[in-house]
C-alpha cells in the first residue's frame, strides 16, 4: 500500500518499529464541534457512554460503580451516574439503583451532553482514540478519564481533561471538578479547542488535504 492510516500517534509509533520502511499517517476520529450549550450551575450528575458489546465499557462501569463512584457519593451526596450504551448486559442492570441510572440506548445523547456536569471514561484497558471523549470535550463537557481513556488524543491532565488511574484519585478528580467552577469552564474552553483542532471536520479534511497531495 501506498500509505497506512491509524488513529492515533500511539499506533504510528508502534508501526514505526515493526514496519519502518512504510508510510504512516494520522486520520483521527471526526466529530461535530458542538460547543458548550449549558454552564456550570445549570448541570447536575455524571454521564459515561459506551456501547456494552465492547468487554471494555463493561470493566469500567463495573469498576467505577463499585470502586470509585461510593467515594464520590460519600462527598457529593446527591449525585447521579447516568449511563448510557446499547446492548446492556446483566451484571450492568444489576448495578441499578436510585443513584446509577442505567438507561441503554437513546435516541438522543445530546441533553446529557449538555445537561450532566462531568463526563467520565473509566476504562481499564482497551485500545485507539475514545470516542466517548472526544464527544463529550466536542460538547464542552469536562472528562475525568483514566490514561488509557485518553491515550493519543494530544491532552494535558489538568488542562484538557483529568487524569486518574487509582479509585480514590480518579473520585476526588471528579469531586474537584464538580465543585470548582473555574476549573470546569477552564476544561470544558480547552477540552472544546482539542477537538476543533485534532478531531473536528476542518482537522480531517487537512489530513485528507495532506494524504493526496
Amino acid at each position: 500500500a501506498d500509505v497506512t492510516l491509524v488513529v492515533s500517534p500511539v499506533e504510528r509509533e508502534l508501526l514505526a518499529r515493526d514496519a519502518p520502511g512504510a508510510r504512516v499517517e494520522i486520520l483521527s476520529n471526526v466529530h461535530e464541534v458542538h460547543g458548550c450549550r449549558r454552564g456550570f450551575a445549570a448541570r447536575a450528575d455524571l454521564v459515561f457512554v459506551g456501547g456494552f458489546q465492547h468487554p471494555p465499557n463493561v470493566d469500567a462501569i463495573e469498576w467505577f460503580v463499585r470502586e470509585v463512584f461510593p467515594a464520590v457519593r460519600a462527598q457529593l451526596p446527591q449525585v447521579k451516574l447516568h449511563v448510557i450504551g446499547s446492548r446492556v448486559p446483566a451484571s450492568i442492570q444489576a448495578l441499578a439503583d436510585e443513584t446509577v441510572v442505567v438507561h441503554g440506548f437513546v435516541e438522543d445523547i445530546m441533553p446529557f451532553m449538555d445537561g450532566c456536569r462531568v463526563s467520565v471514561a473509566p476504562l481499564r484497558y482497551g485500545a485507539g482514540v475514545k470516542g466517548k471523549v472526544n464527544m463529550a470535550m466536542s460538547c464542552g463537557l469536562p472528562v475525568v478519564a483514566t490514561p488509557i481513556a485518553v491515550e493519543g488524543m494530544h491532552v494535558s491532565a489538568g488542562r484538557e481533561v483529568m487524569v486518574a488511574a487509582e479509585a480514590t484519585d480518579f473520585a476526588d478528580a471528579i469531586v474537584r471538578v464538580y465543585r470548582d467552577e473555574a476549573l470546569w469552564q477552564a476544561l470544558s474552553t480547552h477540552g472544546l479547542a482539542n477537538v476543533e483542532h485534532h478531531f473536528s471536520f476542518a482537522a480531517a479534511r487537512s489530513a485528507i488535504e495532506r494524504l493526496l497531495a
